[in-house]
């Protein structure tokens, strides 16, 4: 079975005497949120921070006490509510795809399914007024995090920073996945300008040839280029930007070497991060001896929305067996409490994930 989650390579520090002191001066919170402060409290006061990874005491650093109280509430309900179960009214996290397409053929990713990449009705990108129409929806109903990524590259809509523009100050966190391959002056400063929270660079190593041997098509001169100059003009235009980066790599092999590629990258970003490759890239054909019995965690978390509408509980699922439903002639309430959606999660609970393709060869819980 494979853990999701990003393992962060690089630290950061927060003034800890700081941090209770502005908690336990917060006020005006609903009940249920009160406990979960008491909690997060509790456990602060008792030396136990793992509610704090790199990217918590980022964000901390970057914006202002006053969102302290009501971000960590809901990062404890982001990594506590899935794995407990706990059932609510609109996904934590709502992952948008602008473009299901990619320009790269990185070795791990489903985007080598030519059944996919090739076929049209995969294929496409978002028109803009349906993305406003799903960011009106996630900003009504009070939803704190936004991914523009998921099974293709967003930087390849036209439109992003358009996209980008209508989110801003919408979410707690706004996220962006990219090969970085894409990026200009005009993006980089859309995005900059725009608040995003986080940019995520999808980069596998420090070294020209095993990067170009794992992210086909790629140029890693272009790449690094791209990434140095995303830091200088965060900041000399944007000095007090809240946007934290992030190289984030999947480890393939064994020959990949984790230590030389955070000492590399940490010059470039505030966070060098690695994760696990996932027996997924080849979804529909993976073992069933694979599968882990446990609910996935997912469909307690999050929710897809691709280019078309169609709304799906994850990406493993890149051919939308598991499709719940369109943001076209549904609410994302309507979706994530629909049939389909509580019939999913409930044979999962069940012990009965076997009953559906890809849950049944898929190794995430």
């Amino acid at each position: 079975m494979i853990k999701k989650g990003v393992n962060f390579l690089t630290t950061k520090t927060i003034d800890t005497k700081k941090l209770l002191e502005v908690l336990g001066n917060t006020k005006n919170l609903d009940v249920s949120d009160l406990e979960i402060l008491e909690k997060i409290l509790s456990d602060f006061n008792n030396k136990d921070f793992s509610l704090l990874s790199a990217q918590e005491i980022q964000f901390l650093n970057l914006n202002s006490t006053d969102m302290w109280a009501s971000y960590l509430i809901f990062r404890y309900k982001f990594k506590n509510f899935p794995k407990d179960r706990i059932e609510i009214n609109v996904p934590l996290h709502l992952l948008i795809e602008p473009v299901s397409s990619c320009n790269l053929r990185c070795t791990m990713c489903f985007q080598v399914d030519e059944s996919f990449s090739r076929d049209s009705k995969f294929m496409g990108m978002m028109d803009i007024e349906l993305f406003k129409k799903i960011i009106d929806d996630a900003s009504n109903n009070n939803i704190k995090a936004l991914t523009l990524a998921s099974r293709g590259e967003p930087t390849l809509h036209p439109k992003l920073g358009e996209m980008l523009e209508y989110c801003k100050g919408k979410f707690f966190e706004i996220k962006i996945n990219t090969n970085a391959t894409r990026l200009n002056e005009k993006l980089i400063h859309q995005i900059l300008k725009n608040d995003i929270t986080d940019m995520v660079f999808s980069i596998d190593s420090f070294e020209k040839e095993e990067y170009e041997s794992i992210r086909v098509l790629g140029n890693f001169e272009q790449v690094l280029n791209n990434i140095e100059k995303f830091k200088e003009i965060k900041e000399k235009f944007y000095p007090e930007s809240r946007c934290a980066t992030r190289v984030s790599g999947v480890k393939i092999r064994k020959s990949q070497n984790t230590e030389k590629f955070k000492e590399f990258w940490k010059k470039y970003v505030d966070h060098v991060g690695f994760v696990e490759m996932e027996e997924r890239w080849d979804t529909y054909n993976n073992p069933i001896s694979i599968i882990d019995k446990s609910p996935c965690t997912y469909l307690w978390e999050r929710m897809y929305v691709w280019h078309d509408g169609t709304c799906n509980p994850c990406d493993v699922d890149y051919k939308s067996n598991l499709a719940v439903g369109s943001i076209k002639s549904s609410t994302i309430q309507e979706i994530w409490n629909n049939e389909q959606f509580t019939k999913l999660r409930n044979m999962h609970k069940q012990g009965k994930r076997n009953k559906f393709n890809p849950c049944d060869r898929c190794p995430l819980w």
